[in-house]
């Protein structure tokens, strides 16, 4: 599945919105990894392009099917982009 991320016509038929990305897969620098607040790694992905995906993302939460909303299971969303880093500094 990773080696298939690195290919934008399969990434974007699964419904991802790449269209700013600039290459993919996305490689930054290594000041990214001492990032402690999510507030700021939401800016740094926006600012690489990642605006409509992100955004996809918050749009997608909806109400669970079924008894999981009664076991503290009520909301499901998407997934969004996937974040690999070396040593987690922040």
């Amino acid at each position: 599945a990773l080696a298939a991320s690195a290919l934008p016509p399969l990434v974007m038929a699964r419904g991802h919105r790449i269209g700013q990305v600039a290459e993919l897969p996305l490689v930054v620098s290594d000041s990214l990894q001492s990032q402690t607040k999510t507030k700021q790694a939401v800016e740094t992905l926006k600012k690489l392009g990642l605006a409509e995906e992100l955004q996809r993302i918050i749009d997608s939460k909806k109400v669970r099917a079924g008894k999981g909303k009664m076991r503290n299971r009520r909301y499901t969303m998407r997934r969004g982009p996937l974040v690999v880093y070396n040593e987690d500094n922040g």
